[in-house]
């Protein structure tokens, strides 16, 4: 009975980490700098720590082009959000926009990027998949940053020296 209950809070340990990790992921100003940490210090391990906060971080990209879609087919609002699209910008988005959506994920937000994207008249799919590949890229390179500082943190802590790995994991076995 106790390992049930002791499986049972570890489930629940995991969902209010993964919930917190997606929650911060998507809410702007926290994105993966905060989430990613955060997940950790409620003891994901650091996949679960990227996977989920990388999926909050994604998700208000896909809110904004699926409420931009809608607002576009209303009467009155379609034809006033076509006249702020520029043709100049459109043009340099299908030349550039993978460049420009994955350098300015992380320095803008997705929020303002999204926006901004439709706003001006990026391809929705375009900016989609190439904010989705910026976001795991930064992702991973936030928790390998993560992972291998405070494996020397933990080093300097020990007074050893041993080479940083990215295998610590809150539910490993200790060696």
């Amino acid at each position: 009975m106790r390992a049930r209950g002791a499986a049972e809070g570890a489930v629940t340990a995991y969902l209010i980490g993964a919930a917190t990790a997606w929650l911060a992921g998507f809410l702007p100003f926290f994105g993966l700098y905060v989430a990613i940490p955060a997940a950790v210090a409620l003891g994901l391990d650091y996949a679960s720590a990227t996977l989920w906060a990388a999926l909050g971080n994604f998700t208000p990209i896909l809110l904004i082009v699926l409420a931009f879609e809608r607002l576009r087919r209303l009467p009155r609002v379609g034809p006033w959000l076509q006249t702020r699209t520029s043709e100049r910008f459109r043009a340099l988005a299908d030349r550039y926009g993978m460049w420009l959506v994955l350098a300015t994920t992380p320095l803008i937000g997705v929020w303002a990027l999204a926006v901004t994207g439709v706003g001006l008249g990026m391809d929705r799919y375009r900016l989609a998949v190439f904010s989705g590949l910026s976001i795991a890229l930064y992702a991973l390179v936030i928790t390998a940053g993560l992972a291998l500082g405070l494996e020397a943190l933990e080093t300097v802590a020990e007074g050893g020296a041993k080479a940083p790995t990215l295998s610590r994991s809150p539910y490993a076995e200790p060696h």
